[in-house]
């Protein structure tokens, strides 16, 4: 019998974590995107250099990052992490969903046939994101030609990245030949800070079905699903690893935190197959997260159900005045990242420490640029003293909304 109470009620799961804000705005209207401006060199921290004993490692799971035309307006797309750069190269590894192709050959593209540019992406490797999926329902906007530049691209940006500043950098959940077998999924498998990691992206949905052989496209069918399980148990065992993270842009209904039961099922039991995260996509809003405790394995394990945009042009028309601002359109500004601490013990089990949500909002400043803010009381005193009293209380109302509408739990099994 599964007992299931909410984490905040253990304090030692779960710290909440309020860091310092600063930042500036500026006047002057943007009237020409950043990506003609030349690429910047962004210093950055080797994230591949431990930062504690070599048993523990930090890991944060942000949401989906996209690109409508307003978030293309920018003096330089840096600005766009900012102020949250030190929240995501603190961890040892930062995970986040790609939501569009990355195809260098064709211009920058919003809804609904995205495509984005290898600065903008860049923008996100330099603010310390190490580890992307490309697995989603916007992966083929493009067509055929644009998931293979997208690998193109990626491959450029590994390069580019490992060359100037030395990190490895890891996409995946498309494939360079067409191929729609399970055994032909793409993942990435590598060692970070002394644990070797397996990463295994996979979407359920795409807007449309072109070139759907070229992409970890599995169909969000009992039968599909099943044969995804087993395979995941199977991937497990022929790559021994320290943590198996899958990622799922999941086939589910799109700005609600309802969570189905058979949704929760079937991450519990990619769970039981082998996974130790499953990290879930696509409603553009937060959702909860469930800490499992296996005391029969001695593995705790983690499933977030959706942590929302991290950066989007979707909120285009904050409800400032509104004192109940709760519409479609205000919930997809903001996002979670979530940071787990895990721990691995000397008789093999392993322990999540720490889980600490940190929200943040898509804040559109004075030069109607849209750039990521963390949400939280600094914030808000910063907008009084600005002043932008009506942001100030739109941001009030929005850290209570957020506090209140997602939660924590925990579950022994």
């Amino acid at each position: 019998m599964n007992l299931k109470f909410h984490l905040s009620s253990f304090l030692s799961f779960l710290f909440i974590s309020i860091l310092f804000y600063s930042c500036g705005t500026t006047s002057q209207i943007i009237n020409e995107p950043a990506e003609k401006a030349p690429l910047e060199e962004v210093p950055q921290e080797n994230s591949n250099t431990p930062k504690h004993d070599k048993d523990t490692i930090t890991l944060l799971f942000a949401g989906d990052i996209m690109a409508h035309s307003v978030n293309y307006y920018i003096t330089t797309y840096e600005k766009i992490w900012r102020d949250v750069r030190d929240v995501i190269s603190s961890a040892d590894l930062a995970f986040a969903n790609i939501e569009a192709p990355i195809d260098t050959t064709k211009a920058a593209a919003s809804y609904p046939s995205f495509n984005m540019t290898q600065k903008y992406v860049q923008a996100a490797v330099d603010a310390g994101f190490d580890v992307f999926s490309l697995s989603n329902n916007h992966t083929n906007d493009q067509y055929k030609n644009g998931i293979l530049e997208t690998i193109k691209t990626s491959k450029a940006i590994t390069t580019h990245t490992k060359e100037q500043l030395g990190n490895d950098i890891y996409f995946s959940g498309t494939k360079e030949t067409a191929d729609s077998r399970l055994s032909a999924l793409t993942y990435n498998y590598f060692e970070s800070n002394g644990w070797k990691i397996l990463f295994l992206p996979i979407t359920e949905l795409l807007n449309r079905p072109d070139a759907s052989e070229y992409i970890n496209f599995i169909k969000p069918t009992d039968e599909s699903r099943k044969a995804f399980i087993k395979y995941t148990q199977e991937l497990r065992t022929s790559h021994p690893c320290d943590l198996f993270i899958i990622s799922v842009h999941t086939s589910e209904p799109e700005y609600t935190r309802h969570i189905s039961e058979r949704q929760n099922q079937y991450y519990m039991d990619l769970l039981e197959a082998g996974a130790d995260v499953v990290w879930a996509n696509h409603a553009h809003i937060i959702k909860d997260r469930k800490l499992v405790i296996d005391t029969k394995r001695g593995r705790d394990k983690l499933i977030m159900y959706a942590n929302g945009n991290t950066i989007s042009g979707q909120r285009t028309k904050p409800e400032l005045t509104s004192k109940n601002p709760t519409g479609e359109r205000d919930n997809t500004g903001d996002g979670l990242f979530y940071i787990v601490t895990m721990h691995r013990e000397k008789d093999g089990s392993m322990k999540i420490k720490k889980c600490e949500p940190y929200f943040i909002t898509t804040y559109i400043n004075t030069a109607n640029e849209y750039v990521i803010k963390p949400l939280n009381q600094d914030f808000v005193e910063y907008l009084y003293d600005v002043p932008r009293t009506n942001w100030a209380k739109y941001i009030e109302r929005r850290i209570k909304i957020n506090k209140e509408a997602t939660k924590d739990y925990i579950e022994w099994q």
